[in-house]
C-alpha cells in the first residue's frame, strides 16, 4: 500500500510540475491570512534582496507585504501575505470548490532573489484555523489607535470578511492593515452576536479585538452572516398566507406604489447569523412537525444589520426573529386559552427545544416578547427558564419576537500535524512538501517527526487528526529511494 502511494505520488507529480521547472509550491487556507516566507526558503543565502514582485495571477485577491504591514522590509526579508478574496467564490473566478465557504483555488505569481526569477504558486485550501500558524491574533486592535498591530488587523478584517460580517451599508472590509470606521462597525456586530441577550445592538460593544473577540474569529463554531433562503418559495407575484408550504416562508417586502407583498420584492431584513437561523430551520421543522402549520418569518436583519434600525432598532445584529401569529391569537388575552392561541405556544415552544438541542452552531431563545398574555402564560407554563416580555403597547400582536443568544464556544481548532497540504490527509504528498521545503519549519526534523508521527491519518479541514502509528522505517526508506530515482540536479531559480 505504501508503494503504490509513492507511485501514485509520482505520477501526480509529473502532472503539477511540482519536478525541477515548476513553481515554487506554497499552502494555506481560504480564511487564512496566508505567509510566503520567502527568505526562509532553504535554498535561500542569507542576506538575499527580493524585488519585481509580479501578481498577475492574483486578481482579485489581496497581497500584503512586510513594508506594507510595517512588519520589516520585502526587500531584505521576502515576506507577504496573502488573504484570498471569499467573494471569487464562482468557477468563472477561479474557484475549484464552490461548495466551500470562500476561495478555493491556485494563484500564480514570481519574484526576483538577487535578481533571479522565482515562479511560485499559492494553493488554496477549504477552512480556516483556530489554533497555531494561520489563526487570527491580537495586541487589543481598536478604532485609530496608533499602536495597532496591522499585520493583526488585516487577520481580523480577512476573517470577518471570511465569515460575511460587513460594515454599515454593506461590501466587503478592505484588507489593508487600517482599523478605520468600516472595520469597527463590522467588529462591532460580529461581536455583538456572540454576546447577544436581549435587544442587543452594536451600541452595546466595546469595539476593541482583544482576547475573548479574537477566540470567537478562531473558534470552530465562529458565527457567520449569511441570507436566509426558503428552499421551496411561492411564485414571485402570487404571494399569499393561503399558499404557504414546506417549514417556512419569508413574508415578502411591500412593493413600491402598490404597497402589496406579492413576493415580487423581497424581505429586505432576510439576512442573520448562522446560529438564528439553524435555530429557525431546525424550529420550523419541528413546529410543523407539532401543529401541522408552515411557519412565517417576518423579519430578521438587513443585509448589513445597520439597516434595520429603519423599522426594528432591535434586530440590528442578525440574533433577533419575528415570527407571525395566526390571525385568532392576535388578541390581548382573556386568560383563557384558545386554538390559534395554543398553535403559537406549540409553535413558540419547538423553538426553544431546537435552540436547547440544536448544537454548537446553533443559537437559543433568551426570551420571547408578545403583546398577548394567554400566549406567554402558556409558553411560561411549558418552559419556565425561558424570559418574557409582555408588550402592552400592542406592537406584538401580529408576531411573536424572538431574542436568540450564542451558542456555547468551540475552542478554535489546529490543522492537522503533518497535513503539510492541507488537502485532509497525511500522506507521502506531504513528505514531498517537507522535502521541498514548504513545510511550516522548512527541512526541519520537527516537521518530518510530524509528518511520521501522523502518516495515514485524516483530518478534517483545520481540524485535528487522529494519530496512527508511524510508518516503518523500510517504509520510509523505500519512499526516499523512489524520490530519487526522479531526482535530478536543479537550480532553485526557474529556468528562462
Amino acid at each position: 500500500m505504501f508503494r503504490y502511494s509513492v507511485l501514485l505520488m509520482l505520477a501526480s507529480l509529473c502532472c503539477q510540475s511540482v519536478v525541477q521547472g515548476g513553481p515554487h509550491e506554497f499552502y494555506g487556507r481560504s480564511g487564512n491570512a496566508i505567509e510566503l516566507d520567502f527568505g526562509g526558503l532553504p535554498a535561500v543565502s542569507p542576506g538575499a534582496s527580493f524585488s519585481g514582485l509580479s501578481l498577475d495571477g492574483f486578481n482579485g485577491h489581496t497581497v500584503l507585504t512586510s513594508s506594507d504591514l510595517s512588519q520589516g522590509s520585502f526587500s531584505t526579508d521576502g515576506r507577504l501575505w496573502v488573504f484570498p478574496n471569499p467573494a471569487r467564490d464562482s468557477p468563472q473566478l477561479g474557484d475549484t470548490d464552490p461548495d466551500a465557504r470562500g476561495f478555493q483555488g491556485r494563484l500564480q505569481g514570481s519574484v526576483l532573489v538577487d535578481g533571479e526569477p522565482l515562479d511560485f504558486a499559492v494553493n488554496v485550501r477549504p477552512g480556516y484555523t483556530g489554533v497555531g500558524s494561520g489563526s487570527v491574533r491580537q495586541s487589543g486592535e481598536r478604532i485609530n489607535r496608533s499602536s495597532n498591530n496591522r499585520l493583526f488587523v488585516s487577520q481580523q478584517q480577512h476573517r470577518l470578511n471570511y465569515f460575511g460580517f460587513v460594515p454599515r451599508g454593506g461590501g466587503q472590509l478592505t484588507v489593508d492593515g487600517e482599523f478605520g470606521t468600516k472595520t469597527d462597525e463590522a467588529v462591532s456586530t460580529f461581536q455583538a452576536a456572540f454576546i447577544a441577550n436581549f435587544n442587543t445592538s452594536q451600541s452595546n460593544t466595546d469595539g476593541i479585538v482583544g482576547p475573548n473577540t479574537a477566540s470567537w474569529l478562531n473558534a470552530a463554531n465562529a458565527p457567520t452572516w449569511e441570507e436566509l433562503i426558503d428552499p421551496d418559495p411561492q411564485v414571485p407575484g402570487t404571494f399569499t398566507l393561503s399558499r404557504m408550504t414546506g417549514d417556512f416562508d419569508i413574508l415578502p417586502s411591500r412593493d413600491p406604489g402598490t404597497g402589496q407583498r406579492t413576493g415580487l420584492t423581497p424581505q429586505v431584513e432576510r439576512f442573520g447569523t448562522n446560529w438564528a437561523q439553524n435555530l429557525w430551520r431546525n424550529g420550523s421543522a419541528l413546529a410543523k412537525a407539532e401543529t401541522g402549520i408552515t411557519q412565517l418569518m417576518n423579519a430578521m436583519s438587513t443585509e448589513d444589520g445597520y439597516g434595520s434600525s429603519f423599522a426594528h432598532a432591535t434586530h440590528r445584529v442578525g440574533m433577533d426573529i419575528d415570527m407571525h401569529t395566526l390571525a385568532g391569537a392576535q388578541l390581548t388575552g382573556d386568560g383563557l386559552i384558545n386554538r390559534a392561541e395554543r398553535a403559537v405556544i406549540n409553535t413558540a415552544i419547538a423553538y426553544i427545544d431546537a435552540g436547547v438541542n440544536g448544537g454548537p452552531t446553533s443559537g437559543r431563545i433568551t426570551r420571547v416578547i408578545s403583546s398577548n398574555g394567554d400566549i406567554l402564560d402558556g409558553i411560561v407554563a411549558e418552559r419556565p427558564g425561558v424570559a418574557i416580555y409582555r408588550d402592552a403597547g400592542g406592537a406584538h400582536f401580529s408576531h411573536l419576537h424572538l431574542d436568540v443568544g450564542s451558542p456555547a464556544q468551540v475552542p478554535g481548532l489546529a490543522d492537522a500535524p503533518g497535513d503539510f497540504d492541507f488537502d485532509g490527509q497525511v500522506n507521502a504528498f506531504d513528505y514531498l512538501v517537507w522535502q521541498r521545503g514548504s513545510s511550516p519549519n522548512p527541512l526541519s526534523p520537527s516537521d518530518l517527526a510530524a509528518w511520521r508521527a501522523n502518516y495515514g491519518a485524516a483530518g478534517a479541514a483545520a481540524g485535528i487528526a487522529a494519530r496512527v502509528p508511524e510508518p516503518t522505517a523500510g517504509g520510509l526508506a523505500l519512499l526516499g529511494i523512489a524520490i530519487s530515482w526522479l531526482r535530478r540536479p536543479k537550480n532553485f531559480y526557474n529556468a528562462r
